[in-house]
C-alpha cells in the first residue's frame, strides 16, 4: 500500500489532499470519510488516527481482577493518515516487516487425495498497514461500538459468522436502531435505508410517528 502510494503522493498534494481514510472493504458498517472522527483527527493535528498487535494467548486472556478482558478492544482496520505523515515515511523508504503466521494448508497427497491438516503445516508472510503507527508523533485512537462500526465479510455461509447472512442481519439491526431513534414504528424485517437516505443516522425525523417497513426504504 505505501510503496504504490508514494509515487503518487506529489500529485495528491498538487490536488489539495490532505488526509487518506484507509479502510478494509469487506467491511459493510464502515463510515467513509466519517466526518465525526476526521474532524477529531483534524482538531487534534493527529498524525495518525483509528478505529492489531500480535498477542499471544496468555495476553489475550488475561483478565482484570473483576474477571473483565484486560485487553478488551481490537482494532477494526479503519485508520485515518495526515498527508504530511505519509510523505515523512515513504520518503524514507521505509519498508514494512515481515511477521510469521503459522497455517493450515490444504494439499494433494501422492496418491491424489485432498489433506486437510490439524495442525498447522506451513508459513504465511504477513505485512500488516497499522505497523507505520510506531513512527507517529500524535496517535490517537477512536473507540466505537462494533454492532455500529463493525461488521466484515470474511467466511463462506458455511462458517455462520462473519459471512453474507451476518452482514445482512447487522445491517439491518443498525438500520433499525436508527429509525427507531427517530421514533419510527418498523414493521417486519430486514428493513435497509438507502445510503442517499442517512449516512449515520441523521435526517430521519421525516418519519417520526409512521409505520415503516423494508426490505429497502428509499
Amino acid at each position: 500500500l505505501y510503496s504504490a502510494l508514494a509515487a503518487h503522493l506529489p500529485e495528491v498534494k498538487l490536488r489539495g489532499a490532505k488526509y487518506f481514510h484507509v479502510y478494509c472493504v469487506d467491511n459493510i458498517l464502515c463510515k467513509v470519510a466519517d466526518p465525526h472522527l476526521l474532524g477529531f483527527f483534524i482538531e487534534k493535528r493527529a498524525d495518525v488516527a483509528t478505529k492489531y498487535s500480535e498477542l499471544g494467548a496468555e495476553l489475550a486472556e488475561r483478565k482484570t481482577d473483576d474477571g473483565r478482558l484486560l485487553f478488551c478492544a481490537g482494532s477494526i482496520a479503519n485508520h485515518f493518515f495526515s498527508l504530511d505523515f505519509l510523505e515523512s515515511f515513504c520518503s524514507d523508504n521505509f519498508h514494512l516487516p515481515y511477521h510469521r503466521a503459522s497455517k493450515k494448508i490444504a494439499h494433494l497427497s501422492s496418491d491424489g487425495k485432498i489433506v486437510k491438516p490439524v495442525t498447522p503445516n506451513g508459513i504465511k508472510l504477513e505485512q500488516f498497514v497499522f505497523d507505520v503507527f510506531e513512527r507517529s508523533r500524535n496517535f490517537y485512537i477512536w473507540e466505537v461500538e462494533r454492532e455500529d462500526e463493525f461488521s466484515p465479510l470474511k467466511n463462506a455461509e458455511s462458517a455462520g459468522k462473519e459471512c453474507l447472512s451476518t452482514c445482512k442481519k447487522d445491517l439491518a439491526s443498525l438500520n433499525r436502531k436508527w429509525l427507531e431513534a427517530a421514533g419510527a414504528k418498523v414493521i417486519g424485517d430486514p428493513i435497509y435505508l438507502q445510503t442517499s437516505v442517512s449516512y449515520c443516522g441523521e435526517g430521519l425525523d421525516r418519519f417520526k410517528g409512521q409505520s415503516v417497513s423494508g426490505p429497502l426504504l428509499k
